[in-house]
Order: C-alpha cells, then sequence, then structure tokens
C-alpha cells in the first residue's frame, strides 16, 4: 500500500537506478493527450476515497474531516497478522471501532484483505507468499474476516499490489490464491463487493495471465494504482489499463485504489506543495471522466505534522493532503472542493461550447443535480490564454483551488486560462443552457 518505489538506503539509489526509473515514466508520458473524452460519465455519489492512516485526536474529528472532503470510501488493511498472530487465536479488537465508527458515520470500508502471518511457514518468518499448503489458512482468515463484518464492510480487496513488493511468491500461486479467495468471499458474505488487482501501473502479462487462469471469474472490480510524474501520465496508464482490460474482454468496473504524489522525498513522482493542488483537481477529476468507479486518494495524512523532524529522503512520509495533527497542505482545498461539486455529477463533453479555443485550454463541465454546474478548467500551453465565458443562469462563483474561497462572477465574464486549474460554479437557468467559451 506504497508508491511505487521502495526507499534506498543512504549512500544507494535503491532498487533501480533513479535516473532510469525517471526515463521510463517520461517515456510513458510523450505524446498527444487531451484530459477530455468523448461519451458522457456519471460520476457515483461515492466516488471519493481515501488511506486515513496516521490520524491524531478522537474519531469524531476524523470523520468532520471526511465530509469536509467530501469522502465516502476508507481503505484500510485488515491485516492477517495483527488478526490471528496465533493459530486459531481470533482478535478484531484493532478494527471493530473503526467498522462501528465508520457506519455510525455513512462512511463504506474497502477492506485489503493482506498478508501472511510467520507461523505458516516452515522457517516462522513472514515471506509475502502463499503456497498451496499455506492456502487453506489464508482461506480461513479470509472466512473469519468476512464472517466477523457480514453486513458492516461493504467491499474486500483481495492482496494489494501483488506485481510489485507485496508478494514474493510464486505467480501461479497468487492467480490461485485469487480465484479461491473469491469464491470464499461470495460463500460468506453474498452481498459484499470483490475487489481485485491492486496492479501498480499496468502489468500487461501479469493482467493476462491472471484472466487466462480464471482468478478473475468472481470479482466485481477490478483496481490499479496509476502512480506516475504527474496527472497526464496517470491518465495515460488508466487509458492503458482499461485497454488492456477490454483486450481481455472485460467490461465491468476499474476502481482505482491508491493514487497520489508525494510533496517530499526522492520519488520521481515528487511535486512541490504549489504545485500540489492542481495534480490532484486534474488527476481526481480526469479519472472521474473516464470511468473509474471510485477512486481512492494515498493518503489523507503525512507521517508527521509539519513542524517534526523528518526523513527528507523517505517519499512515504510525503503523500498526505494534510497532516495528522488535521493542519491542512495545500492540496486539501482541492480534494474538498473535487468532493463537494463533481460527486453525483454527470460529465457532459459536449460543453461548453468552444468557438476558436485552442486545443491546450482544458475544459471539463459536470451537470449535476437541480442544475447545478461545474466547470473545471486550465491551460496546458506555454503561455496564458484570454477567454471570455458565457455561463447562463445564477450564483456564479469561481473557486480558488488553494485555499478554497470562492468569489463572485458575472453571467458573462473574462478570464485568463493559466496551468493552474479554476473551478467555476453555478445554477442553470430555466432552459438549462450550457456555458460557452469563446475569445474576446
Amino acid at each position: 500500500m506504497r508508491g511505487p518505489y521502495t526507499v534506498p538506503a543512504a549512500g544507494s539509489v535503491g532498487p533501480a537506478p533513479a535516473a532510469v526509473l525517471i526515463a521510463l515514466l517520461l517515456l510513458g508520458s510523450c505524446g498527444t493527450f487531451s484530459y477530455s473524452v468523448p461519451g458522457a460519465r456519471l460520476i457515483p455519489e461515492d466516488y471519493f476515497g481515501v488511506h486515513p492512516s496516521n490520524r491524531e485526536g478522537p474519531p469524531e474529528k476524523l470523520y468532520e474531516f471526511l465530509d469536509e472532503m467530501g469522502v465516502v470510501w476508507l481503505r484500510e488493511t485488515f491485516n492477517w497478522n495483527s488478526i490471528e498472530r496465533e493459530q486459531d487465536l481470533w482478535d478484531f479488537s484493532g478494527y471493530d471501532e473503526l467498522v462501528e465508527n465508520s457506519a455510525a458515520a455513512g462512511k463504506k470500508i474497502l477492506a485489503i484483505l493482506a498478508y501472511d502471518v510467520f507461523w505458516i511457514h516452515a522457517d516462522n518468518k513472514s515471506r509475502r507468499s502463499i503456497g498451496p499448503d499455506q492456502l487453506p489458512f489464508y482461506l480461513r482468515y479470509v472466512e473469519e474476516v468476512v464472517r466477523h463484518y457480514r453486513g458492516k464492510i461493504h467491499a474486500y480487496e483481495i492482496w494489494n499490489e501483488p506485481n510489485w513488493l507485496f508478494w514474493k511468491g510464486n505467480k501461479k500461486d497468487f492467480y490461485d490464491l485469487t480465484r479461491a479467495a473469491a469464491i470464499k468471499i461470495r460463500e460468506t458474505d453474498p452481498d459484499a463487493l470483490i475487489v481485485a488487482g491492486a496492479f501498480n501501473r499496468v502489468p500487461q502479462k501479469f493482467i493476462r495471465e491472471m484472466f487466462r487462469a480464471g482468478a478473475l471469474e468472481n470479482v466485481d472490480a477490478l483496481s490499479f494504482h496509476p502512480y506516475d510524474l504527474g496527472p497526464r501520465g496517470a491518465l495515460r496508464l488508466y487509458d492503458r489499463f482499461r485497454n488492456t482490460l477490454a483486450a481481455e474482454g472485460y467490461t465491468g468496473d476499474i476502481w482505482v485504489t491508491e493514487v497520489g504524489y508525494p510533496t517530499g522525498g526522492w520519488y520521481p513522482t515528487r511535486v512541490s506543495e504549489n504545485r500540489f493542488p492542481g495534480h490532484v483537481v486534474k488527476t481526481l477529476a480526469g479519472l472521474a471522466v473516464r470511468g473509474a468507479k471510485i477512486c481512492c486518494w494515498y493518503q489523507l495524512f503525512n507521517s508527521h505534522n509539519r513542524e517534526a523532524s523528518q526523513s527528507s529522503l523517505d517519499s512515504e512520509r510525503y503523500f498526505g493532503l494534510a497532516y495528522p495533527d488535521y493542519t491542512r497542505k495545500k492540496g486539501a482545498a482541492a480534494y474538498a472542493l473535487c468532493g463537494r461539486y463533481l460527486a453525483g455529477t454527470e460529465y457532459r463533453p459536449e460543453f461548453p461550447v468552444r468557438n476558436r479555443i485552442p486545443s491546450s485550454v482544458e475544459s471539463l463541465y459536470f451537470r449535476g443535480k437541480d442544475q447545478r454546474n461545474t466547470l473545471i478548467m486550465w491551460n496546458r500551453g506555454i503561455f496564458p490564454v484570454r477567454l471570455k465565458l458565457r455561463l447562463p443562469g445564477t450564483g456564479q462563483q469561481i473557486h480558488d483551488i488553494v485555499s478554497g474561497q470562492g468569489r463572485v462572477l458575472e453571467e458573462t465574464t473574462e478570464l485568463t486560462a493559466a496551468a493552474g486549474p479554476v473551478i467555476i460554479t453555478w445554477t442553470s437557468g430555466e432552459t438549462g443552457e450550457g456555458p460557452a467559451l469563446s475569445r474576446p
């Protein structure tokens, strides 16, 4: 449940030279690209999720923050090693309060079923692998978790990033585990959603082999983690993932169960905190218009508070939208604006009507209930572009994605499209006429 790279030891460059990793990411980000896509899309009411680790303070504070952010899904690892430290000794106390509090707050849990326990291995050492002889023990753990939380947990995800750091065993063993776990979940709680994959980026051969092994026959959704240098690369990965699944005949839901960018450390995906809000908006909106069913941001909190002295090397410490004491980072307001104005809307690519607008200007329009409208706009070009924007209706506001503050706009206004996205909201008039963009 981490980003795409391990932390290097002092004096090293990790599992692969950093220059090679950067080159590979850059290669995947080249070529023409548009954030907008053809075809309308419904954005689910429960589209927004997070990894809520590292929080401080009482539970009420967490759920107030989640409401502010528009978050519905919480992705948590229900670690086998915490639940069954010794064989047949089951302890759910570390998770019961989370499940109960989340249900009371109207939140849904995506529970990751992972990893191994030391006592199933002959040498009593955890290996992050489960062979045929150990599989019955894992399936017993799956059954006990699902039975204990039947009707309380909405979805289960089988393992995490098996193609990266979190599965060390034989690939066939993992395919067998996925297939058997999905059957066990279905038998134990027929109403629970089953999610599988959790692929880091797009391991095409691994995915094809899982399909052909029958490992994915009983799942409701496939998940993956599009970590890349920025939003454009992440969305390219989504497109490639969707196309890879389509080639195998898959037409079901895709869940993005991790995506994010550290604001510190050595990962090549690192982004400055000043650019972070733009990354948040472009990634969340871009995945939504492409049809992602759920998007869980990795993660809600940094590992440390702002004033704490921490390693400047370890990017894993810097993925949060806020600090554990709830001090907001730049990016928190951007996420909250998306959560407030995109959930439950319909992406309508035919709007805004564009007249002589350069292709570098991106515009994503969402129509909500009660004629509520949201337009997200920015410019990919080098030079700012002056635009005339017509927003038929009332209550026009432009929102600053750094502060979250809004200011009033006229029905027809001029503004400059620059690299940073703006979020514009208003209520349509009786005719329901859509927005229009032109040059002044």
